[in-house]
This record gives structure tokens, sequence and C-alpha cells, in this order.
């Protein structure tokens, strides 16, 4: 079952969650549009980490 995406009220700070998520090809899409990767390669954090961090309390 799908559920509707709601925005967040005007006071309230974009939050950047998962929309989809494709366990084999390990790829995310936020529900910004952003589509990246959750894999991580030597230690590094992955590109859906660097994502969430960049956007942290900004508003599109």
């Amino acid at each position: 079952m799908s559920h509707p995406i709601r925005p967040p009220a005007p006071d309230q700070p974009l939050k950047h969650v998962i929309a989809e998520y494709k366990h084999r090809a390990q790829t995310v899409t936020c529900v910004c549009g952003w589509h990246g990767s959750t894999a991580t390669n030597d230690n590094r954090t992955s590109e859906w980490s660097g994502h969430v961090a960049a956007n942290r309390g900004k508003r599109p």
C-alpha cells in the first residue's frame, strides 16, 4: 500500500527521507527527487549519507 507524501508545514524543515529503495542495486530515491547510491567504499560515507548531511536544515 502506498501512502501519499505530504509536504512539510511551512515552518517545518524539509526532511530528506527515502521514497524508494532498490536493494540489489543499492540505490535510493529521496522524496526531494535526488537519486543516488547507498553503497559505501573503503569506510567512506555513501552518496545518500552525503545528500542528507548536505541538506540538513535546508529548504529547497
